[in-house]
């Protein structure tokens, strides 16, 4: 069988448009992305490969902007009166440190006090014990009931609950060292750990002999009680969010302001590029060249940026101008696509000129994202879209809704739907679950009490 080949080769010449993309290019949709403290340290890179460009930091958030001194990406609220030098965490001990100080009153031997520090550094963040009796005991050397009798030493020093191997084990070593423990707290959490977290309060009842109103005394002590000992020794780094944007108010005038005072500058070496420019040189020459045009580069780029962010924060508050004006009002939905279209640009510049930024209003601190959200119809007025609702204000009054519930006959999420209903709100039992969920609202059967 002979197969033959019948391809012939030609050269032909198109002519196609493709968009490259660029180093500069990408500095500057890398600078849009950027948060304010990411900025800051990619303009300090670009200034130690740069001779001739000079950063000037903003404003230093920690001392002198204390108004929006806040864990990173958590709201705060114009009513919340946080005394800032109470959140900064005393991180001179470490739980380790802790447990060590309290061995010297302890009178054990050499050999026990090597398990005791073994048990120690092998503890999590928590407190907890993570790794199994035995295989401390072959890493050691030593029998299981002896590494044993240490764990019982460590459970007994402070804080309660250290050492424990799992939640029902920290909860009930609390519960045996606690005055006021109330009269079958250790019986119901040693029997019925799981069917107490899961609220099947009535077989606890008829197990333990004890009514309703006795095991909801019991939950209101659980729930002073700390699951997680160690955690009160780590001590997290407060970060600082400092707003892009500054809303203005008078009276019912807004006005969006880019918060320059924080924004790095940058400054041209202007001494140093006349001096080498005298070398005359031609290879000095081409390298002053390349960076003085980078040093142009990033300076568009950064005006590009503060332009881009303030045209987004106009447009987002020209569409929630009620919420702004009156924080109890809903937020209207919003779109990334809707803000893009009104300004001009690709629905991803949108994304990446509101993701990480904040603007500071009359209510606090808020991310851009934050006012952006899905639609839900109402009933009325569905034509002119006059009776949209977005999801952040639903979930808003879902949680008035259980704020202001009979905690003694909590409202299901039928029932919920239903409420939202009465005032014109379609939303699907499904959609309010999920809601639910995403706001860390328990079930009904959960949020019961008895008393």
């Amino acid at each position: 069988m002979r197969l033959e080949s019948n391809f012939v080769q030609k050269q032909q010449q198109t002519q196609s448009m493709k968009l490259m993309m660029t180093q500069q290019l990408s500095q500057s949709i890398a600078m849009l992305q950027f948060n304010m403290e990411d900025l800051a340290a990619f303009l300090e890179d670009k200034a130690l490969e740069n001779p001739l460009i000079e950063v000037i930091p903003g404003v230093d958030m920690a001392s002198d902007y204390t108004l929006t001194t806040m864990r990173k990406k958590e709201h705060l609220t114009g009513a919340d009166d946080v005394n800032w030098l109470e959140q900064i965490a005393d991180t001179t001990m470490t739980l380790s440190d802790a447990l060590k100080e309290q061995m010297q009153f302890l009178e054990i031997t050499s050999q026990q006090k090597l398990v005791l520090l073994f048990l120690i550094e092998s503890l999590d963040n928590n407190g907890y014990l993570r790794t199994e009796l035995d295989v401390v005991a072959s890493a050691l050397l030593m029998s299981e009931s002896d590494v044993l009798e240490m764990l019982a030493v460590l459970q007994s020093l402070e804080p309660a609950g250290v050492g424990a191997r799992d939640a029902k084990e920290c909860i009930l070593l609390q519960i045996e060292r606690h005055e006021r423990a109330p009269d079958k707290a250790y019986d119901l959490i040693h029997d019925y750990f799981d069917d107490f977290a899961n609220k099947r309060w009535k077989k606890i009842a008829d197990g333990l002999s004890i009514e309703m109103i006795d095991i909801q005394a019991i939950s209101d002590f659980i729930v002073t009680l700390n699951p997680k000992p160690g955690a009160e020794f780590e001590s997290e780094r407060v970060q600082y969010v400092v707003p892009d944007l500054v809303l203005q108010r008078n009276g019912d005038e807004l006005q969006v302001k880019v918060a320059k005072q924080f924004l790095p500058r940058m400054k041209f070496q202007e001494g140093y590029f006349q001096m080498m420019q005298a070398t005359q040189e031609k290879d000095v020459a081409a390298f002053l060249k390349e960076k003085a045009g980078e040093f142009e580069w990033l300076k568009k780029g950064l005006e590009q940026r503060e332009s881009t962010i303030g045209r987004v924060g106009v447009a987002i508050v020209e569409h929630q101008r009620e919420f702004f004006l009156h924080e109890e009002k809903h937020l209207q939905p919003l779109t990334l696509k809707e803000i893009a279209e009104e300004i001009g640009v690709h629905e991803s510049t949108v994304s990446r000129a509101v993701n990480g930024k904040y603007m500071e209003t009359v209510h606090g601190v808020y991310e851009l994202k934050y006012f952006f959200s899905s639609s839900l119809m109402k009933k009325e007025s569905e034509e002119s879209g006059a009776g949209d609702v977005s999801s952040q204000s639903i979930k808003k009054l879902m949680q008035q809704f259980v704020n202001n519930e009979n905690k003694l006959k909590p409202l299901s999420d039928q029932k919920i739907v239903e409420m939202l209903d009465e005032q014109g709100i379609q939303v699907s039992r499904r959609a309010i679950a999920k809601y639910r969920g995403e706001l860390n609202i328990l079930s009904s059967s959960k949020r019961k009490r008895f008393a």
